[in-house]
């Protein structure tokens, strides 16, 4: 170190200097050196307060002429919290390459020797200046992690919203909670009943994930909501609980405990395991009720993955953070309503399906013989369409449905029949050609006309016997009991022709032209009218080829398809479920158009519609339940749904996928 007495300047002109003058000058009292070497000393500006040490290194031209000495000072001078300070003439300093250096590398340059105020000041300056890019650089990270964080939050919000099904929903809230506090397992406990008193409901532990154990299944763990458990607490308190360690805390109750808890090892010990830090926080609805618990345990510290050693809970897990504490609040914030909302759509999805089978059982009631027939018809067409999703090849290996879209087929299936309830019942029920009253006065009228015959044979024995001589009347009345007779069996004949064709089958060959036959005849009543054996209705419902309703029925039948669409049209049915009308109302629609109730061709039939025709036919042709038909075997039933897809009535690939994957034996599937 030089003194000039002149002016008793003090000056540095090497590195010795500068050590002196930070051991000797009290003006050095903010700076200690840190490292030194040949031709250079780092120093750290201790009165800096920031996160990281701001340092200086001062080189002479020993150091910054030599590029492989200067090379790890330059490295350093782009850390961030390094600035270099080289130290030379201007002649020596133009000899260099210095201004060529990156524009992130910071070094500047001084004269030296330099006095200790021009020192102290370059000093200052390059620590200030240091001191507000480390300043920036942390602003500009803190910035950084807010936008990642608001980013996740929307992307978590977004996630939440999507979600409708309760155990996922909740997987989600727990994984996201413990990814942002680096928890190492968690939990989500769920507030059940609706009691009045808070105290008088229940907890039931949900969901959980621990990164360090298997644990078993717990989800039938219930818990009483009372101040007797972390997250029973939570619940009363609707206020989060942040406790740093749980194996230290005071069992007493007091000082360092004031929740009272004495912790049972008995879980920890028989998983080897050891719940330290627990963070527990309640999930709000927007009617400001705790409807559930998040419960982080064991914040792992920076560096730690899994806990594994007994050493490991004491050196690896640390308290749940401010930070912490407040991120998983929002977002206990954002699954609060998340997940009121996905139990106010369960309730309402219960409150409807209630309806729909409250509905089914309006319409079998007016119709016992087809019970169970809308359930079957919506159990098989769902099933096959899970089926066409599963399909890789053929003409819908593209068409998937999603979630919602079977939930719109189900429903539909559930209520395709419900026009039924328009149709009038007689009709609806009607199992023979002829309805039971018509049947009963053919009968009646047929007995008539026998005691008619008999009437008029005991008049010609009367007539007989007063006209005729003795050995004349044996002979006669044989005549006319044998005439008598005749008739009688002739009647007995019709009769049971008639009561066979009143059975829905088709219709044997030649019985078209005896029911006119019959119907031509006529008989006598007591006032002396000649009336026919049969009616023109009942003549006409006796000719019915197949089935049992004539032509009016069969329309009136028909209709139910617009009584069904009409009601369902009521409805206000949400966005995913707005096709329930149209998928009900045309499941009779046939691709060449010959069905009803629109004679709607190809393409223009949608594909659910499709599907539950097929579906409805089987069930027809197959449901055991009908007292006017026999149950038909599977192929029996498979074969005419063929021969109506070769007829180009029915969808062939959905039906090549009905067969293949045997969807009649698929187990109901639960949506």
């Amino acid at each position: 170190m030089v003194h000039h007495a002149a002016c008793n300047m003090t000056t540095v002109a090497s590195p010795d200097d500068l050590v002196g003058a930070v051991s000797r000058d009290r003006r050095m009292a903010g700076y200690r050196v840190r490292r030194q070497g040949d031709g250079w000393v780092e120093l750290e500006v201790v009165a800096q307060r920031a996160r990281m040490p701001v340092m200086l290194v001062l080189a002479w031209p020993e150091v910054w002429q030599d590029a492989e000495q200067l090379q790890p000072h330059l490295v350093r001078a782009r850390s961030g919290n390094y600035g270099l300070i080289v130290v030379g003439s201007d002649a020596e300093l133009e000899a260099t390459q210095l201004d060529a250096m990156p524009a992130d590398t910071d070094v500047t340059a001084v004269i030296g020797p330099i006095g200790m105020t021009r020192l102290l000041l370059t000093l200052r300056g390059r620590a200030d200046a240091i001191h507000q890019r480390m300043l920036c650089a942390s602003i500009d990270l803190e910035l950084e992690r807010s936008r990642h964080e608001n980013e996740m939050m929307i992307k978590i919000g977004r996630a939440l919203s999507q979600e409708r099904d309760i155990t996922k929903l909740l997987a989600i809230i727990l994984h996201h909670a413990c990814e942002v506090t680096n928890a190492d397992a968690g939990s989500i406990y769920i507030v059940e009943g609706h009691d009045e008193e808070i105290a008088d409901r229940t907890l039931r532990f949900k969901v959980s994930q621990n990164e360090s154990r298997d644990l078993p299944d717990a989800s039938q763990v219930v818990l009483p909501v009372a101040a007797t458990s972390i997250v029973g607490r939570c619940v009363l308190s609707g206020d989060r609980i942040n406790i740093p360690d749980l194996y230290g805390l005071d069992a007493s109750g007091t000082g360092n405990n004031p929740w009272g808890y004495g912790h049972d090892r008995s879980f920890d010990d028989q998983n080897r395991y050891q719940t330290r830090s627990v963070l527990a926080v309640p999930m709000i609805s927007a009617r400001n009720e705790v409807i559930g618990v998040i419960q982080l345990i064991n914040k792992r510290a920076k560096g730690w993955i899994q806990l594994d050693l007994p050493s490991d809970f004491q050196d690896g897990v640390v308290p749940f953070d401010e930070i912490a504490e407040t991120y998983v609040f929002a977002l206990a914030s954002q699954a609060g309503i998340a997940l009121e909302n996905v139990l106010l759509y369960g309730e309402v999805k219960t409150l409807f399906e209630g309806f729909v089978k409250a509905a089914v059982t309006a319409i079998e009631s007016r119709d016992p013989t087809t019970s169970g027939h809308s359930e079957r018809v919506a159990q098989l067409t769902v099933n096959l369409a899970v089926s066409v999703n599963k399909a890789d090849t053929g003409h819908f290996r593209e068409v998937r449905f999603s979630r919602d879209d079977l939930t719109q087929i189900e429903y539909a299936g559930l209520l395709h029949d419900f026009g039924k309830v328009g149709v009038r019942e007689r009709v609806l029920v009607k199992a023979k050609k002829l309805y039971e009253h018509e049947r009963e006065l053919i009968l009646q009228r047929f007995q008539l006309i026998k005691r008619g015959h008999k009437i008029e044979g005991l008049e010609s024995k009367v007539r007989y016997l007063m006209e005729a001589s003795r050995d004349q009347v044996a002979s006669q009345l044989a005549a006319v009991d044998a005439e008598i007779g005749r008739k009688v069996a002739e009647l007995d004949d019709i009769i049971r022709f008639i009561l066979a064709s009143n059975e829905p089958t088709v219709l044997d060959h030649g019985a078209f032209e005896r029911v006119a036959e019959i119907a031509a005849r006529s008989w006598r009543d007591n006032d002396g009218r000649d009336l026919p054996y049969l009616t023109s209705g009942e003549a006409g419902c006796l000719q019915i080829r197949r089935g049992s309703l004539n032509e009016q029925e069969r329309q009136e039948i028909n209709s139910h398809v617009e009584h069904t669409y009409k009601f369902l049209r009521e409805i206000p049915w949400s966005r995913t479920l707005r096709d329930v009308p149209d998928i009900a109302r045309w499941h009779h629609e046939k691709l060449d158009g010959t069905g009803y109730p629109n004679s709607l061709r190809g393409e223009q039939i949608p594909v659910p519609s499709r599907m539950m025709a097929i579906s409805d036919i089987y069930d027809a042709l197959t449901a055991s339940d009908r007292p006017y038909k026999r149950a038909m075997p599977t192929d029996k039933a498979l074969d005419i749904l063929a021969a109506d897809v070769k007829r180009g009535q029915l969808d062939a690939s959905l039906f090549e996928v009905f067969v293949e994957a045997r969807v009649w034996t698929l187990p109901p599937l639960r949506i």
